[in-house]
């Protein structure tokens, strides 16, 4: 639907001339929040390695720890933006629903990718996926923390094969989820 609307045609123009102002003030472009991110994120990734090299049984706690870390540094290395709206809310929870349903990770990105995209293709464009990038970053670490706890033999490849409901997998996404939380406290823009 087009509008001819001259002061429809102005708003328009003023939405998108503030959203430059605003990605200019900000300044960083992707390459910079990504070394920003992964020089703290991988530097906590590398301490939890050694700390269940060192100890496995207290892997799955380290491991909530140091995503809580690293969902704190998310927004502040401006990664991700700042969970303040209704869109990142709706997301987070989609997210924690589907992984304490499925107790999967994997198995819960892939569906809330499915759905992602789905709505993104129904309202054509229009919608943002705030915890795509919260939700990769997890389950990336969580691999790789995972894959660790295995080698050590405090985790056995079962626990990934499985679908059920469980807290204690879900707790490492609520740690990360409520670091961004968190994070966007203490981010000032």
């Amino acid at each position: 639907m087009m509008h001819n609307n001259p002061l429809y045609e102005a708003a328009e123009e003023a939405k998108k001339s503030v959203k430059f102002l605003y990605e200019v003030n900000t300044g960083y472009t992707l390459t910079a929040k990504l070394e920003r991110f992964f020089g703290v994120g991988l530097l906590l990734a590398l301490l939890n390695l050694i700390f269940i090299a060192w100890r496995p049984d207290w892997g799955v706690w380290s491991s909530v720890a140091t995503l809580f870390f690293i969902g704190v540094w998310l927004p502040n290395s401006y990664l991700i933006d700042r969970l303040e709206d209704l869109a990142g809310y709706r997301d987070l929870f989609a997210l924690t629903l589907l992984h304490g349903v499925l107790g999967n990770p994997v198995a819960a990105f892939v569906v809330y990718g499915l759905f992602a995209l789905l709505f993104w293709a129904l309202s054509r464009g229009e919608q943002s996926n705030p915890a795509a990038i919260l939700a990769l970053v997890y389950v990336g670490l969580r691999g790789l923390f995972d894959g660790a706890l295995m080698l050590t033999g405090a985790l056995d490849i079962a626990d990934w094969l499985r679908f059920q409901m469980d807290f204690m997998s879900t707790l490492p996404f609520l740690a990360i989820g409520f670091g961004w939380f968190v994070g966007s406290l203490f981010r000032n823009d």
